[in-house]
């Protein structure tokens, strides 16, 4: 009896997190819009063919990764909320503190995460976006004397290049590493030449994107980056700190 009861337990843990992950694509797909009711448990019982403890711990799951939240009252329930990319980044945030990554272990997921987010921002071309990064690329060419401005200045328009692709998880990661952005930026080879040549070729990018070029776009944001890695091939050995060296 015991062995039946535990044999129950788990084929209905199996069943949860298969609903779970079926209502997890079908939301971040789209397919059941931000605001709308995900439906009573008996109504997900009966289409899904599940039990209503299945259903319920697919819900706390849901829960969990803030894709749904309870509403309360007569015409309350499950309803499908507009999911946060904060987990996301602390997760990766975490994974990165934990370990011992070189600056050029940086470099190399960077130009693989923003020369997508460049292709994927010059294919659908948002003005809003756009406008926001040739606002943050202005304030950079204004701080080229101002190391400490320019830092700043440069992470954000960094930051503006993966939401122009309209990328959520391009967002999240380029959020999550910005500390070890940041310090990267701060080495002292990153002279007033090099800020000057930094703007324009963030110029060169926006222009690419703005002009729906995104093969250009691709193009001159792996140059930008593989010029930053040249010049942080002499630290190549150092770890990027964590985020206690960070708060020092």
């Amino acid at each position: 009896m015991k062995q039946l009861h535990q044999e129950a337990r788990r084929e209905s843990s199996t069943v949860s997190h298969t609903l779970a992950g079926r209502l997890q694509s079908a939301i971040l797909a789209g397919d059941i819009p931000v605001g709308s009711s995900l439906g009573s448990e008996r109504y997900l019982m009966t289409k899904y063919d599940c039990s209503r403890a299945s259903v319920r711990e697919a819900l706390r799951v849901l829960r969990g990764q803030g894709l749904i939240e309870v509403k309360r009252g007569r015409k309350g329930g499950w309803f499908i909320s507009n999911p946060s990319q904060d987990p996301i980044v602390q997760s990766l945030d975490r994974l990165i503190q934990g370990e011992a990554f070189r600056w050029i272990d940086l470099v190399n997921a960077r130009e693989a995460i923003e020369a997508a987010a460049a292709v994927q921002a010059a294919q659908f071309p948002d003005e809003e976006k756009l406008a926001k990064l040739r606002e943050v690329n202005e304030e950079c060419e204004r701080s080229v004397h101002d190391m400490e401005a320019f830092v700043d200045a440069n992470l954000r328009w960094h930051l503006a290049l993966a939401e122009a692709s309209g990328n959520p998880l391009f967002v999240a990661f380029l959020t999550s590493i910005s500390k070890a952005m940041h310090l990267a930026t701060e080495l002292e080879e990153f002279d007033a030449s090099v800020r000057k040549a930094v703007v324009g070729i963030h110029w060169q990018i926006y222009n690419a994107i703005r002009d729906g070029d995104p093969a250009a776009a691709q193009r001159r944001t792996l140059r930008h980056l593989g010029a930053y890695r040249v010049k942080l091939e002499t630290v190549e050995a150092l770890p990027v700190p964590d985020q206690a060296d960070a708060d020092d």
